[in-house]
């Protein structure tokens, strides 16, 4: 069955009010209630990310997956901080379900081999050549071309930044802090808060991370660019990438998955 916004009807002060008798006795009738009113919820966003689970994990996976988290979000939801129950949902869910399809091991097996294998590489190689390796000589320890090592590099790095790009598109939705007209109270509060949290979490970065956060991400500088401008080994940006998106989903975990 396939729900909608509004397949089932309820106003503020009916959600509250069953809200309130399932968070206070535990009642599973009003749960019930609760996630026929919002099922539709985890349905949207299972759909709207069927085609980055790579075929790991099944839309109606995504869905069950989606109803337990918000089944969570009606167990923490707060009415008194004054955030729409909606907008609120809306993000731990599809924070779950991103969670899911990360746990699913998309990452090739190949490359998560090959990843370990360049990592335990660079460090020999550091060590004997007493700095850090270029591509050309990290290749051909590894005794593969320079564009497999390229390749593989934005392989690993592409699968890093899975869930910090479906974070910035969960921000997109909020429209850009310019944009802030015509929202209401709730939609703007959640789109300011979220732009606070990155922007301290952004702050919180070494000034080469924030460089190649910059060029990657706001210039649309691919790998192989960004090292052409910094003279480092397209390897190196990419960790360097991989470190800092790994610092930023560390610093927003809290706000993503409640």
């Amino acid at each position: 069955m396939r729900f909608t916004k509004d397949s089932i009807p309820m106003t503020e002060e009916e959600f509250a009010e069953i809200l309130a008798d399932y968070q206070n006795t535990g009642n599973i009738e009003s749960r019930n209630k609760l996630v026929m009113k919002y099922a539709y919820i985890p349905q949207t966003v299972a759909i709207q990310l069927r085609g980055l689970a790579n075929g790991y994990a099944q839309v109606d996976d995504m869905v069950n997956h989606g109803i337990i988290t918000l089944i969570d979000c009606f167990d923490r939801f707060d009415l008194g901080k004054g955030i729409s129950f909606e907008y609120y949902a809306f993000m731990r869910v599809k924070g779950g379900i991103i969670d899911l399809v990360r746990k699913q091991d998309w990452i090739p097996r190949r490359v998560r081999s090959l990843e370990k294998k360049i990592n335990e590489t660079r460090t020999v190689l550091s060590h004997k050549l007493g700095k850090e390796p270029s591509d050309e000589e990290l290749a051909k320890e590894l005794n593969i071309s320079v564009e497999k090592l390229h390749s593989a590099s934005q392989e690993i790095n592409n699968s890093v930044v899975f869930s910090f790009e479906e974070l910035i598109q969960n921000m997109s939705q909020f429209g850009s802090s310019l944009e802030t007209e015509g929202m209401s109270p709730e939609k703007k509060m959640v789109r300011e808060e979220m732009s606070r949290i990155l922007a301290d979490a952004i702050d919180s970065l070494s000034e080469r991370e924030k460089l190649v956060v910059s060029l990657y991400y706001y210039e649309e500088l691919t790998l192989t660019e960004i090292s052409q401008v910094l003279d480092i080994s397209v390897q190196r940006v990419s960790q360097i990438n991989s470190r800092a998106v790994l610092k930023l989903k560390e610093s927003m975990k809290e706000y993503i998955y409640g």
